[in-house]
C-alpha cells in the first residue's frame, strides 16, 4: 500500500522519537546543543559547517533529532538514554523537515526503505565534507556501487554509458529517494523515462509509434548501463531482437506485425534495420522504412 506521509503522521512520529530521549529541557542552559559539545566536541565543530547549521537561525540542533540529553549526561554518557534515529523511524524524522523537497521520498514505501536502507545509510548529517554534495558519506556513484556491484561492473563493458563522463551519475537516471518501479527511474512531467533527456531525437509523439511506454520502453531493446553490442542491444543480432515481438510463421517468414514476404533464413534479411531505419517511430511510414 502506497500512502503519502502526512504532516500529522510525521509530527506524531517525531514526537515519539524525541520522547524516547526525554522532553527537551533548558536546565543545563539556553542552548542544549552546547552541552552536547562538551563531550562531542569534534562532531559539534563539524556540524557548524553543514547546511543544517548554516541555513538559518533556529534550525535543527542536537535536540531536534536526539531529544534531550540530560539523563544521558547524568549517567556518564549512557548510550541507551539518548535518541539514536535509524531505520524507518529515522527516515520519518528526516522527512519532518524534508517532506517538501522535490527529491524527498513522499511515499511510505520505496525500494530502498523496503530493503532497510534509510537516509543515514548514505547521508551523514554531522560530518563536514566540503567535497561531497548533499552530505553524502562518499561519492554518489561509489555509494550506489557498494550495494549494486553487478550494475556498477556492467559500465566496464566497451559500449554504452560511462559514468563520470559529461556529468553522468547513477542519480542522473535513478531517484534514490523513490522513483518509478524496481529501478526507481526518474520520469519527467509527461511520464517519459530519463533516456529521452539525452536522446531527445527519439522523443515522440510519432504518427506511427513503435515501442511506447504502454507496450514497452527503451529497456525492452537496450541495455541501459553497458553492453558488448555497439547499439547496446539486449541481443547479439538485430533479427533476434525483432523476433521477440514479431512472431514467425511456417516457412520462416516474418508474420503478424504485419505479415511479410521475407525469408529470414537468407542473410540479406537478417539485419532488419537496413530497411526499417526509423525503428523508434516514424511520421511517414507505418513500416518504419526510409
Amino acid at each position: 500500500m502506497n500512502k503519502l506521509i502526512t504532516p500529522l503522521v510525521v509530527g506524531a512520529a517525531v514526537a515519539a522519537l524525541l520522547l524516547a530521549g526525554g522532553a527537551p529541557s533548558t536546565a543545563q542552559g539556553s542552548d542544549p546543543s552546547a552541552d552536547c559539545a562538551t563531550c562531542h566536541e569534534e562532531i559539534a565543530a563539524d556540524f557548524q559547517h553543514t547546511p543544517h547549521a548554516v541555513t538559518a537561525a533556529g534550525g535543527p540542533s542536537c535536540v531536534s533529532c536526539h531529544g534531550d540529553g540530560a539523563r544521558h549526561m547524568e549517567e556518564g554518557g549512557d548510550p541507551t538514554l539518548i535518541g539514536k534515529p535509524a531505520g524507518r523511524d529515522g527516515e520519518v524524522l528526516c522527512l519532518a523537515c524534508h517532506q517538501q523537497h522535490v527529491t524527498s521520498m513522499f511515499s511510505s514505501r520505496s525500494v530502498h526503505s523496503d530493503a532497510s536502507v534509510w537516509c543515514g545509510s548514505c547521508h551523514n548529517v554531522h560530518a563536514k565534507r566540503p567535497s561531497q554534495a548533499r552530505l553524502l558519506t562518499a561519492a554518489a556513484n561509489d555509494l550506489c556501487a557498494s550495494c549494486h556491484p553487478a550494475a556498477a561492473g556492467s559500465f566496464r563493458k566497451p559500449f554504452g554509458h560511462q559514468l563520470d563522463r559529461g556529468g553522468l551519475e547513477c542519480v542522473s537516471c535513478h531517484n534514490p529517494h523513490g522513483g518509478v518501479g524496481e529501478q526507481s527511474l526518474k520520469v519527467d512531467r509527461s511520464g517519459d523515462t530519463p533516456c529521452l533527456s539525452c536522446h531527445a531525437e527519439k522523443r515522440g509523439p510519432f504518427v506511427f509509434p513503435h515501442v511506447t511506454g504502454v507496450t514497452g520502453s527503451c529497456m525492452s531493446c537496450h541495455v541501459p548501463h553497458g553492453s558488448s553490442n555497439p547499439m547496446a542491444l539486449t541481443r547479439a543480432r538485430v533479427d533476434q531482437l525483432c523476433l521477440e515481438c514479431h512472431s514467425t510463421i511456417e516457412g520462416g517468414t516474418l508474420g503478424s506485425q504485419p505479415p511479410s514476404f521475407h525469408d529470414l533464413r537468407s542473410p540479406r534479411y537478417q539485419n532488419c534495420t537496413t530497411c526499417h531505419v526509423t525503428v523508434h517511430g516514424s511520421n511517414a511510414s507505418p513500416l518504419f522504412l526510409k
